[in-house]
């Protein structure tokens, strides 16, 4: 890939970033992190390492740290195994279940136009990924696609990110998402822009942008250039 320094990378979150998903069922999140710990748990993972932590994400990032330090390369594989088998369930019932938001496809349609580089770092699976590529049509947009598969620590750390930045070579970069997340993970380097589609979820973290709908991030893109 040739080296760009004036092209920007817009990187986007997936899962109600791009298409709607089960995960907006709150009690569908919680389920999830209940279980999680209890499998981590399970998977020899210390209740005390997990203690006072309720996202689902940061349990993981929590339990990879506690692993490289103490599991053996046998624990490892077994650990990792017995993890996919239990996302996975997750993870490709949300693809399936995923919608297209309306003004995605068009808003990813200006920013083509626009020539920016445009990947997607996940916490999904690749798998999954692939499933919501195929049944919107969504693959042909993007340069790059990182997944949990791709990265030791999963948002909000900025591995993934980095990652993407890299691949794509480009100088500077935006970041498209809708949690706390994707704006800690963004970090100093780039520039967060956070969909609120329902203002009447209050947010109490930062971001450079926020915007109601994916159609107001081409508009962003063509100023930070002017």
């Amino acid at each position: 890939m040739v080296k760009d320094n004036h092209v920007a990378a817009v990187l986007f979150d997936l899962e109600d970033t791009l298409v709607k998903t089960p995960w907006q069922n709150v009690k569908h999140v919680l389920r999830f992190r209940r279980q999680t710990k209890k499998k981590l748990i399970e998977l020899g993972i210390p209740p005390s390492i997990l203690e006072g932590t309720q996202r689902a994400t940061i349990m993981r990032n929590k339990a990879s740290e506690y692993i490289t330090e103490n599991f053996s390369h046998a624990d490892t594989e077994e650990f990792n195994r017995e993890m996919e088998k239990f996302l996975r369930r997750y993870e490709l019932y949300s693809a399936k279940n995923s919608e297209l938001f309306p003004e995605t496809a068009s808003a990813l349609e200006e920013l083509k136009k626009l020539k920016a580089k445009m990947g997607i770092v996940t916490n999904t699976s690749r798998e999954a990924v692939d499933i919501v590529f195929m049944l919107h049509g969504l693959k042909k947009y993007f340069d790059v696609v990182i997944t949990r598969e791709n990265v030791k620590k999963l948002k909000p750390d900025p591995e993934g990110i980095l990652l993407a930045v890299k691949k794509i070579e480009a100088k500077k970069f935006f970041m498209v998402g809708d949690l706390v997340h994707d704006a800690l993970a963004t970090n100093a380097n780039g520039i967060s822009i956070i969909v609120r589609r329902n203002l009447e979820n209050e947010v109490d973290f930062h971001a450079d942008y926020f915007v109601q709908s994916l159609s107001e991030v081409p508009t962003i893109i063509q100023t930070s250039r002017e």
